[in-house]
């Protein structure tokens, strides 16, 4: 009996080891089809560890904030439009974080991996810092998307036709918007690849100062009129920058290692550009007029422009990589495009995540299009200043939400405290330019009541003078 009892549990000791030897070989399989670690992919084997993963937790209030927004849109009423903007919330985000994950924490190389020159990772080689090329695939995807829309419903009761342009000023102006606002998001996505989200947006934030600025340069050119200087808005834009600047100061002092503070230098340099590009953007609507396309329009007319554009710079313009990248390719510069080769050979699942941008920037674009022509132009303006500002809340206050981590005192203290006054300048200032639209709406109101009022009696005066005429 006692032989078969120590039979049975080394047949068991046996078992579970087996067990375990397969479990190992399953996660290590897992690693080798992904090339990645999973605790920084949500594309898991199993789903609950996947739901659970370092990669995934970021996209679980965007990913709820679409469902939500989704469902309550459902309901008629002021609730479908607080929807509206959960919904909005939820898109923005979305973009917002994915794109800082693709383009500075998703993990290309896993640490450990021997390279071919025999040299072993010590740390993940992580994101796709090729910005500029990413936002070219992005037209491209865009556009290929829009061509698919296009041929599928031609043939259907829903077909649907692009605005035409009656004049060479109209195709030149959809050109000169296509560049810049491609430059605005190439320029950005450039930045999310050096630099935190929170940085990225607390920068961002700055918009209503820099093109306040950029309409007053092109007014002084006689190109735009002058915008009336009120000094409480004007001191509310300034503090919010001084804020900003604080803030993203606080974090390149606060990091322990001087190459990511050098690169986080570069990042803070190109976010800082593409705001420029922004309000650039937002001054040539005045001074060339609105075309009036809709998202479709945009991607039909705006994406090869804008890809033809782009190509250059990805092409031969040669930039600081970050991270492990120099440590891989043995290089302290690259191109974009040569970047892409790098990660086409050592990892195409990246590849997989820098096209699906593509696509969710095209729908990105629709939800946001469709919310700002249900919604009015304040309340657009408000939702957006709010999900900066409760992304920037979330990402400093979650854990789960940090994908690195924050500088302790007195840093931090400094960055919380410049947070908190950025966001309550630009609110302030956002209410006042909501009051403005408001009292100017109302008045127009009055005033078209009175012209009314004034042509009602003027018709009656007259009524009432025809018939005197006639009884005499």
């Amino acid at each position: 009996q006692a032989r078969w009892l120590n039979a049975e549990a080394s047949s068991s000791a046996r078992v579970t080891h087996l067990r375990r030897i397969l479990a190992w070989m399953a996660d290590h399989a897992q690693m080798a089809h992904f090339h990645t670690h999973p605790d920084h992919s949500f594309m898991m084997w199993n789903p609950i560890e996947g739901a659970m993963s370092t990669g995934f937790r970021p996209f679980v209030i965007p990913l709820a904030g679409l469902l939500v927004g989704t469902t309550m849109m459902q309901v008629k009423g002021n609730v479908a439009t607080v929807g509206k903007l959960v919904l909005y919330f939820g898109a923005q985000s979305f973009m917002n974080i994915y794109m800082g994950w693709v383009m500075r924490t998703s993990v290309t190389v896993p640490a450990g991996t021997q390279l071919e020159s025999g040299v072993i990772l010590d740390k993940d080689l992580t994101g796709c810092p090729a910005g500029f090329a990413l936002t070219a695939m992005q037209q491209v995807i865009s556009f290929i998307v829009f061509l698919i829309f296009f041929s599928s419903v031609y043939f259907t009761p829903y077909r649907y036709m692009p605005k035409k342009l009656n004049s060479t000023f109209e195709i030149f102006c959809v050109v000169i918007f296509g560049c810049v606002f491609a430059l605005n998001i190439a320029l950005n996505n450039f930045s999310l690849g050096y630099i935190s989200i929170a940085v990225n947006l607390i920068i961002r934030s700055c918009l209503p100062l820099s093109t306040f600025v950029s309409s007053q340069c092109l007014a002084l050119c006689k190109l735009y009129p002058f915008k009336p200087c009120r000094p409480v808005e004007i001191t509310l834009m300034a503090v919010g920058v001084i804020c900003a600047g604080v803030f993203t100061m606080a974090r390149i002092a606060g990091e322990e290692k001087k190459d990511a503070s050098s690169n986080m230098l570069l990042g803070v340099f190109m976010c800082i550009a593409s705001l420029l590009s922004g309000s650039l953007n937002l001054a040539l609507a005045g001074v060339l007029g609105e075309t009036k396309l809709n998202v479709y329009d945009t991607v039909a007319y705006m994406a090869i422009p804008a890809t033809l554009f782009l190509m250059p710079i990805a092409l031969f313009v040669q930039k600081p990589v970050p991270g492990e990248w120099p440590k891989v390719f043995g290089r302290e510069t690259m191109s974009d495009w040569e970047i892409l080769q790098g990660v086409w050979a050592l990892n195409k699942q990246t590849m997989l995540w820098l096209g699906l941008s593509g696509l969710f920037s095209f729908l990105y674009n629709i939800i946001q299009f469709s919310i700002v022509h249900t919604l009015s132009p304040s309340a657009t303006a408000f939702g957006g200043n709010f999900n900066k500002a409760a992304l920037i809340f979330l990402t400093l206050l979650l854990p789960f939400m940090q994908v690195h981590k924050l500088p302790g005192p007195p840093y931090i203290y400094i960055i919380w405290g410049a947070v908190i006054v950025n966001i309550i300048a630009f609110s302030a200032y956002s209410y006042l330019q909501v009051s403005d639209k408001q009292e100017e709406e109302a008045s127009s109101v009055k005033l078209l009541h009175e012209e009314e009022s004034s042509t009602a009696l003027d018709d009656s005066d007259t009524d009432n003078g025809a018939d005197d005429d006639s009884e005499e």
